[in-house]
């Protein structure tokens, strides 16, 4: 049986030695990568699949902020935390809203609650992937409806009574509505209604 592959971490930090302690404690039990600023962690994440960003707010450059914010065009589908040594409530307002990121944790944080929300953010990452295939499949499977609909419109299969007509024109338009609705939840139409 093939051993389960390690959730992808990405630790963004400018100090060195924060670095090279994050690698030595998540190195066992993930995939860890590095860097020491936020263009650096961009690159990487336009070469790497990662499934978690952890990244300290105050960096020269680019803040903390602003790179989990263009972290997010990048690879959406990322969890994303951040962690500080101050405590600022307006930054962390400011990283939920631009970042939106899904733990925020003081420094110096505890080995083993750092390990308890890497897991729960795999956790969750998981969960979005697996609610975005659903999403997916119940859309194919819309589609497919849908088109069974239009061949039993255009007679593909036979001939329908009037009732069996005004059922299928009904079925239709209720099919079609909640396609449209799969395609919002997925972020392929916007609410103007253009393609996304």
């Amino acid at each position: 049986m093939a051993e389960p592959s390690k959730y992808a971490v990405l630790v963004v930090d400018d100090e060195v030695e924060i670095l090279h302690s994050l690698r030595g404690l998540l190195r066992m039990e993930f995939e860890v990568h590095t860097a020491k600023s936020g263009r650096e962690a961009l690159n990487i994440l336009e070469q790497e699949t990662i499934h978690v960003i952890l990244s300290d707010r105050r960096m020269p450059e680019m803040a903390g902020v602003e790179f989990l914010s263009q972290a997010r065009g990048e690879r959406p589908s990322a969890i994303r935390i951040m962690f500080t040594g101050y405590t600022d409530v307006k930054a962390v307002i400011e990283a939920i809203n631009q970042g939106q990121v899904f733990r925020y944790l003081a420094k110096p944080w505890q080995p083993n609650e750092l390990l308890a929300v890497l897991r729960e953010a795999g956790a969750e990452y998981d969960r979005q992937a697996e609610q975005r295939r659903l999403f997916i499949d119940l859309q194919d499977y819309q589609m497919r409806c849908l088109n069974f609909i239009e061949g039993l419109q255009d007679g593909q299969f036979g001939s329908l009574n009037e009732a069996g007509e005004d059922e299928v024109s009904e079925v239709g338009k209720i099919g079609y509505t909640l396609l449209e609705h799969f395609d919002r939840s997925l972020g392929l139409v916007t609410e103007e209604g253009g393609g996304g």
